[in-house]
């Protein structure tokens, strides 16, 4: 269909514009896209800031809980608190503090929790820190919003039931950890994980057979706390250790899969592979890789085609399976295109750091916040209008004559180094992800040429987690 208003000299109000147009012939409401927040619904955690407050039909005024975690939706602990408050729709204020690794915390923060440590929450004029304790504490403070905890009267055994299942699953964690993070030792330390996989699973087929949660049809306190962690698991196993936990554990994959189908936060919080296993180091500190792993390693960080349009299917054949995605092809490519058109601006100067000066100030290993850019702004620009174009048109035929031959390639290195930063949940959806990082391969290949993008991709190769 006609792209409206839209076109490689157009300027950055009327591309937006023309995306919402081209988003509204296909029934496809591009203003959450572009960043147009509803504190009444889905949270999508591209469109949340410093200060987003979500209300489920209350009012600001009303707000008593504040949520003070990372912007980067990299937290598990945070994940946690953000599953509670969303399933209970209780209203809330999000304050973004930076992790660490992601850059210096704010003095204001620190004044309050000294150790800088994350999530926090401030209940009526209370400061709490420690996930667990948060969330007993607004379950007692809000017990006429869905409960998550066994009612009384429910069965006997719930509050030494509910401990146990905690300490299962702080089980899992360290045998996790252990596994992962240790140079030796792989294989009793696999044992030692799979012995804790093996007691979960357990824990899922007979505590309540009406499943398919921890205690029955409905989710209850510890499977919010334990789903951020099994997700985290789930992508490290597969990328260090070539090992498929849904694949192995049939009772967590249906557990997991019921979670993305039945806890909405779940589906829209939850990131994928990539963003994933390069967000663990730097939290948790170096992985150590088994025999067998690489395949799998190449395919997450898209050096095996995976990132080559056409995309494949994700299926039980691959080793990250689409299960959560809600959207069409093209609605992703919708939402892609309108993510760029947002932030283009933005985007320009970050894509720039990719061939200016990078001093490492940091320990994310792919965040550059005090990086100087490059000065080929408008060459840039030029080339997220083609890409955008590419996304919404599918049309391969662009011309490129406006982009300096003489900048080319500074330009496909900027591009690859904001492929490569792409974050879920943190920017876009999976399905978005995958269909723009494979957009930008596209583009540089028509760009500079299939041998010259191939030659050049080599040396751009993102460091493996």
């Amino acid at each position: 269909r006609k792209v409206s208003a839209m076109n490689p000299g157009a300027s950055w109000d009327l591309m937006r514009e023309g995306v919402r147009d081209f988003g509204g012939q296909y029934g496809v409401d591009v203003g959450t896209f572009l960043g147009e927040e509803n504190p009444n619904g889905i949270l999508r955690p591209a469109n949340t800031k410093d200060g987003s407050v979500r209300l489920f039909g209350g009012k600001e005024e009303d707000v008593r809980v504040t949520l003070y975690r990372d912007p980067a939706y990299w937290c598990p602990y945070c994940q946690r608190i953000t599953l509670q408050l969303e399933h209970k729709r209780i209203p809330y204020r999000m304050r973004m503090i930076n992790m660490r690794c992601y850059g210096p915390k704010p003095e204001y923060y620190l004044r309050k929790v000294p150790s800088g440590l994350l999530p926090a929450v401030e209940l009526n004029g209370e400061f709490i820190t420690e996930s667990v304790d948060i969330m007993f504490l607004i379950e007692s403070s809000f017990p006429e919003y869905s409960p998550l905890l066994p009612q009384e009267g429910t069965r006997r055994d719930a509050a030494n039931l509910v401990r146990a299942l905690m300490s299962l699953e702080r089980d899992c964690f360290g045998l996790w950890c252990q596994w992962m993070f240790r140079p030796f030792g792989s294989e009793p330390n696999k044992r030692a994980f799979r012995r804790g996989l093996d007691a979960w699973s357990q824990a899922l087929e007979k505590i309540d057979s009406s499943g398919p949660f921890l205690l029955g049809s409905e989710a209850c306190l510890v499977d919010l706390m334990a789903i951020p962690f099994f997700e985290r698991y789930t992508a490290t196993a597969v990328y260090w250790k070539g090992f498929r936990i849904r694949e192995e554990y049939p009772a967590i994959d249906r557990w997991m899969a019921a979670s993305e189908d039945n806890i909405e936060t779940f589906r829209v919080t939850k990131a994928d592979f990539y963003s994933t296993v390069h967000d663990i180091p730097p939290q948790y500190g170096r992985a150590f890789s088994d025999e067998g792993s690489e395949e799998f390693r190449r395919f997450i960080d898209g050096l095996d085609g995976s990132w080559t349009l056409p995309l494949s299917p994700l299926d039980d054949n691959k080793p990250e399976e689409d299960l959560s995605a809600r959207g069409t092809e093209l609605e992703y490519r919708i939402e892609a295109a309108a993510s760029l058109a947002r932030n283009a601006e933005k985007i320009t100067r970050f894509a720039l750091r990719g061939v200016g000066k990078r001093p490492r100030t940091v320990t994310a290993p792919l965040a550059d916040p005090d990086a100087t850019p490059g000065n080929h702004t408008a060459e840039v620009e030029q080339a997220l209008r083609l890409l955008i174009l590419l996304l919404i048109s599918g049309d391969q035929n662009l011309d490129t004559s406006m982009i300096d031959a003489s900048r080319r390639t500074e330009v496909a290195i900027s591009l690859a180094y904001m492929r490569d930063r792409i974050g879920v949940p943190r920017d876009m959806s999976f399905g978005s992800a995958r269909q723009l990082r494979a957009h930008i391969n596209r583009f540089n290949e028509i760009l500079l040429g299939s041998s010259v993008w191939e030659e050049l991709s080599l040396n751009l190769e993102v460091e493996k987690a």
